[in-house]
């Protein structure tokens, strides 16, 4: 053994002492804790304001958690089609053009969300319905858009995606 490979070795392993020491400080109370995070947000009042935010955070990720639902199961029907034996030759080229799209269509939509954050804005949400080749775009504006803002947004799907046909919506 070289002293390259006992150097990653012993740094390994310092690091799983670390790791088993953190949980071990971490997990000492159990689930009984009293300073355990559930236990304190259970019994601080919220206000109206706190209400308001986190129902527009489960707004953002119901609508993101649809479309991923949405999105894997055609990617698993899509898949499914391309690995059967007993699929033809031209259902299984449309199956792999299907696919190549849909992932196509998976990244132009993240790569939209990023540009829009990178904007300044705190979260953002793009759906590409790539049948009628129109996109919508839910952005989180607390004061809500500005023209220019509206502009800038449909700047950032058009320069990604090449679609013209954009729908924003701001929610606050």
């Amino acid at each position: 053994m070289t002293k390259k490979q006992c150097g990653i070795i012993f740094t390994l392993l310092a690091l799983i002492l670390c790791v088993g020491m953190l949980a071990a400080k971490l997990n000492n109370g159990g689930l009984n804790d009293p300073t355990d995070l559930s236990q304190v947000l259970s019994t601080e009042k919220v206000n109206e304001a706190d209400t308001e935010a986190l129902s527009q955070q489960k707004t953002f990720y119901a609508f993101r958690s649809e479309r991923e639902q949405t999105d894997s199961a055609t990617i698993q029907s899509l898949n499914s089609q391309i690995s059967d034996a007993n699929t033809s030759k031209e259902q299984k080229s449309a199956a792999e053009k299907e696919l190549t799209k849909k992932t196509m269509v998976k990244d132009s939509e993240g790569r939209i969300e990023l540009g829009i954050k990178n904007k300044g804005y705190e979260d953002a949400l793009c759906r590409i319905d790539s049948n009628t080749n129109k996109a919508t775009v839910l952005v989180k504006a607390p004061s809500g858009l500005q023209e220019s803002e509206s502009v800038a947004i449909q700047e950032i799907v058009q320069s990604v995606s090449k679609i013209k046909d954009v729908i924003i919506e701001a929610q606050k």
